[in-house]
């Protein structure tokens, strides 16, 4: 790690997926990206529109900090707008720096965008337990289904 990179907290690390309503891809759907920077009170949204394929791809959310001492932390959360009609995709509070630790330990962190699978038919009270270790796991709640990880029902 360089001795910048320090100094960079990322909000939201890159996410890439798809949105479909059982397989059909739902097309020009609105993914609306926000996080919360708890330190600063401040909030940064970005969006992104679904391609001919339902896929999107945001790049990491990133602020410059000096900030000894002091813990990070950021309310995540992404929602889909498409047809007039509303979902929670992805929420999650974040306690750590790295691009990538939202489903990993810091160490074993990528810079990988993390993959994300949406279908518009599942319930914005789903929840998923991505399991870091043992006994560590962080819970996502929304339609999107994090690719690629180990989960606990």
């Amino acid at each position: 790690m360089a001795f910048l990179d320090y100094f960079q907290f990322y909000l939201f690390s890159a996410v890439k997926g798809r949105v479909h309503d059982n397989g059909t891809p739902l097309v020009g759907a609105k993914l609306i990206r926000t996080a919360h920077d708890l330190a600063t009170d401040k909030v940064h949204k970005d969006y992104t529109i679904t391609d001919d394929d339902g896929q999107f791809e945001f790049s990491p959310m990133k602020i410059w900090i000096f900030r000894p001492f002091m813990e990070p932390r950021s309310f995540q959360e992404i929602r889909i707008e498409y047809q007039s009609e509303e979902k929670l995709a992805w929420k999650l509070t974040k306690d750590c720096l790295c691009h990538g630790c939202e489903i990993a330990y810091e160490e074993d962190a990528k810079m990988t965008p993390i993959e994300v699978n949406c279908n518009w038919l599942e319930p914005e009270e789903k929840q998923q337990r991505i399991m870091l270790g043992i006994e560590v796991s962080r819970l996502f709640r929304g339609i999107a289904t994090i690719l690629g990880v180990k989960t606990k029902d």
